[in-house]
């Protein structure tokens, strides 16, 4: 069989770092969000990313994603610029929470559906398959229940978990999450948890950023520390020791 140019993309992405990151910076104005960041990913690793509020963790998932102009510096997803990564579909970005109109008059299953937008062609109507992939992700979520809900309806974990069932329906390699367990309780951060653990295990890469030190030896196989630049990395025993967060958190001693 002759390959098709999407199997060419398949095979080029699966060669190719999941993710690489050189000399990030990004600026706003006067202030320097990020400077000289450098980090790659592997596939199949979920990496945490820590810092305080405007250590530059949202900045640093912007440029990713190539929603964020930098000012330095190049990004490659699977060997491609952010915006070709994107419109194949191999990566997606969960927003925190402040970032969605959870007003808006669509349901569950539509915005798992958006998952699919990429496979859908110029008439963005779903197919059988699209159908079929977003049952699973919702099934996979514990959702196919609430499918028909408005969005704004559910709790915060609920929410969530609606974000991570985009992806699944997706089909993406490389997933961001920006405080994916930020106003949710213990059972659904567990869920969560469990069901990235899952993805990683499937060859997924997860980079996610959390204010959840407690839960992170457990999720997590290596640790980011962001303060504007990346100021360790490591196994998460060595990242969480009293004098490196002394020193990602901005205190004098632990």
């Amino acid at each position: 069989m002759t390959p098709t140019a999407a199997d060419h993309h398949v095979d080029s992405a699966a060669s190719a770092q999941t993710l690489e990151a050189r000399g990030v910076a990004v600026r706003y104005g006067t202030v320097q969000a990020l400077q000289g960041v450098d980090l790659t990913l592997d596939s199949a690793t979920i990496t945490g990313l820590l810092g305080m509020n405007g250590s530059g963790k949202s900045s640093f998932f912007g440029a990713i994603m190539g929603t964020v102009k930098t000012t330095a510096g190049s990004v490659r997803l699977f060997g491609a610029a952010p915006k070709e990564a994107r419109s194949r579909g191999l990566v997606a970005y969960m927003p925190q929470s402040e970032n969605v109109d959870w007003d808006f008059p669509i349901s569950v299953r539509e915005v798992v559906m958006t998952g699919r937008y990429g496979r859908l062609g110029l008439t963005r109507r779903p197919h059988g398959r699209d159908r079929a992939a977003v049952g699973e992700a919702l099934d996979r979520v514990g959702l196919t229940e609430l499918a028909s809900r408005q969005i704004g309806e559910l709790s915060g974990g609920q929410r969530k978990r609606v974000f991570v069932a985009r992806a699944i329906a997706q089909g993406a390699r490389l997933l961001l999450l920006d405080e994916p367990f930020a106003g949710v309780d213990k059972a659904s951060e567990a869920t969560i948890s469990a069901l990235l653990r899952e993805l990683r295990d499937e060859g997924c890469s997860i980079l996610i950023s959390t204010h959840d030190l407690a839960g992170v030896p457990e999720l997590c196989d290596d640790v980011v520390l962001l303060k504007n630049r990346v100021l360790f990395r490591g196994e998460p025993s060595e990242a969480l020791s009293p004098e490196r967060l002394a020193l990602v958190f901005g205190l004098e001693s632990a």
